[in-house]
Formats: C-alpha cells, sequence, structure tokens
C-alpha cells in the first residue's frame, strides 16, 4: 500500500482536493477584489468617456485669433512669462499627449491596486502562511508531495489572476467603446476615435506586470517559512514597483511642463517593474494596426518578456527551495 501511495503522489501533476482547499478559502477575497477592479475601469471609462477627449494646444488657433483680435505676440509672451509660462514650456505642452498620463494613471497606479493586493495576499497564504500554522503538515501527509503542493498553488495564483484580467479587460473595453458611443453621439463634430486594441495591449501589459509581482510574491512565500518574511520580501517589491511608479510620473514631461514635475523625479521609473509597461509603445503599436500613418514600435515585446521571464524564475527558485528545505512541521 505505501508503494502505491509513493506511485501516486509522483503521478500527480496537481492537486485537485488542494486547489478547492485554496479556492474555498479564497474565494471571498478574489471576488471582492476582481468586482472593484472591473468596477474602477466602468466608472473611469464613463466619467471621462473617451480617453481621447484630452486635446493638445492647436497653435494655429491661437496664432489665428492672436491675429484676428489683433493682439501683440510680445505682449502675450511677456504676460506668460510673468505667469511662469516661458517659451520652451509652451512649446512642450503644445506636443505633449495628456491621453498618455490617463492611461498611466489607470493601468500603472488605479488599475492594478486592487489586483497587487490580492496577489500578496494570496501567495502568502498558499505557501508560508501554511507552513506557519502548521497546517501544510496536514497536507503533505496526504498522497501529495512538495512538489504537487507548489505546482497546485502556484497553477491556482496564475489562473486566478489571469480570469480576474480577463474581467478587468471585458469590463475595460466594453465600458470604453459604449462611453465612446455615447460622447460620440452628444458630439457629432467629434474627431476623435476609438481603437481596442490599445486598451487590450494595455490591459496585457498591466497583467504582465502582475505575473512578475505574483512570482515575485509566490517566490518569497515558497522560500521562507514565515509569513512576516514573506510578506516583506513578496509585498516589499508589490509596494516599492507601485510608490516608485508614482513618483516617477512627476519626472514625465507633461508634469515638468506644467510645472508640478521636475526631471530627476524620472529616476523612480528605473525600481519600478511598471516601467516595463510601455503604454507610449503598446499605443502607437496599435494605431499602426488600426491603420494610422504612425511610426511602428516593437519595444513593448522584449519589455513584456522581461516581466514574463521575472515571474517564471523567481517562482521557481522559491518553488525548488520548498521542495528541498526543512519545514518546521
Amino acid at each position: 500500500m505505501s508503494n502505491e501511495l509513493e506511485a501516486k503522489k509522483h503521478t500527480q501533476f496537481i492537486s485537485k482536493p488542494l486547489f478547492k482547499q485554496s479556492l474555498k478559502s479564497l474565494l471571498g477575497l478574489w471576488l471582492a477584489l476582481m468586482i472593484g477592479s472591473a468596477f474602477i475601469f466602468i466608472v473611469i471609462n464613463f466619467a471621462v468617456g473617451s480617453k481621447n477627449v484630452f486635446t493638445n494646444i492647436d497653435m494655429d488657433s491661437v496664432s489665428a485669433y492672436v491675429k484676428e483680435e489683433g493682439l501683440s505676440w510680445l505682449k502675450i509672451l511677456g504676460l506668460l512669462e510673468k505667469m511662469g509660462f516661458s517659451l520652451s514650456r509652451i512649446q512642450i505642452m503644445s506636443q505633449i499627449d495628456l491621453n498618455s498620463i490617463l492611461n498611466e494613471l489607470v493601468y500603472k497606479i488605479a488599475g492594478v491596486l486592487l489586483p497587487m493586493i490580492y496577489v500578496m495576499i494570496a501567495a502568502n497564504r498558499l505557501i508560508a502562511s501554511q507552513v506557519n500554522d502548521g497546517s501544510m503538515a496536514y497536507i503533505l501527509s496526504t498522497p501529495t508531495n512538495r512538489k504537487t503542493v507548489v505546482r497546485t498553488q502556484y497553477v491556482f495564483l496564475l489562473m486566478t489572476v489571469a480570469v480576474m484580467y480577463v474581467a478587468i479587460t471585458v469590463s475595460a473595453i466594453s465600458s470604453e467603446g459604449i462611453a465612446f458611443v455615447i460622447n460620440k453621439n452628444r458630439n457629432p463634430d467629434m474627431i476623435a476615435s476609438w481603437n481596442y486594441r490599445t486598451t487590450l495591449l494595455f490591459c496585457l501589459g498591466s497583467f504582465l506586470a502582475m505575473f512578475a509581482l505574483s512570482g515575485i510574491c509566490f517566490g518569497a512565500s515558497a522560500f521562507f517559512n514565515k509569513s512576516n518574511h514573506s510578506i516583506a520580501v513578496g509585498g516589499g517589491a508589490c509596494i516599492l514597483s507601485f510608490l516608485c511608479c508614482i513618483l516617477g510620473l512627476f519626472g514625465n514631461e507633461v508634469f515638468v511642463a506644467v510645472g508640478v514635475g521636475v526631471k530627476p523625479m524620472s529616476l523612480f521609473n528605473y525600481l519600478s517593474l511598471f516601467t516595463l509597461v510601455d503604454n507610449s509603445s503598446m499605443s502607437a503599436f496599435s494605431k499602426a494596426l488600426a491603420g494610422y500613418d504612425v511610426a511602428i514600435s516593437f519595444d513593448w515585446t522584449w519589455k513584456l518578456a522581461i516581466l514574463f521571464v521575472i515571474g517564471v524564475v523567481f517562482s521557481y527558485i522559491g518553488g525548488a527551495k520548498f521542495v528541498k528545505k526543512d519545514l518546521p512541521l
């Protein structure tokens, strides 16, 4: 009988009872944060409408107005200088794309907060918390070896995060499309257009950033025996990336141009995994696919590939450590 039990342990890829147990324990949290995340995108899209509602400064229209009113450019520029708007700043503001800032705020900050909270809590509960409270001893006393435990819990984490982002993507695309149609009907002369491919790529980038953080959090959970150590490393990486992403925005050329940021703040972007989600490159790529005459960019592909590698490597390191380490059972 013992030989049959050992053989069964080695043939299992994942444990269905363990998977169901994890789903039962995290279902409430998962549903709440998934619905909350989808709700955030719906509210933002209906509140803002199309992401193209922002327009750049049209210098031709400004020049025509100055000419018609018989105004002097020297006096206008002098007034603007007194107000803190130099000519160089005005030139930058005439070229910036405010839509890019909205995309950064939505897909790297507002839209990732709840999924990130889920990843931090779920990854810790799946391994480290169970080792810490002794319940892992019961799991390993069943026909489930350590490799099966790691695979089952990692597959569970990835599946729940993936389904969460499917719901987010569907909510984002559908609400954005509906909001655009409503806005278009209210403003028939509106020139802006809607491209669902852009939203799809942004959601993909956000998911892969969460995939990388999931790998780090899960790897920490499997590596350490103490929950506080797991949270410190995995949760610390998430919070660091999130905060540095926010601080890095104040180094963005748009924020600098309007006087609410400073260029050196962009250094924080090098400390955030969300920097690898290149929304500008993805936006250019999606516009090219839609037939716009823009320079196509593939920078987003290798950056997302790095996020994928980070997620795989850290989860593998943690899993390998869990299989070999001594457990306080």
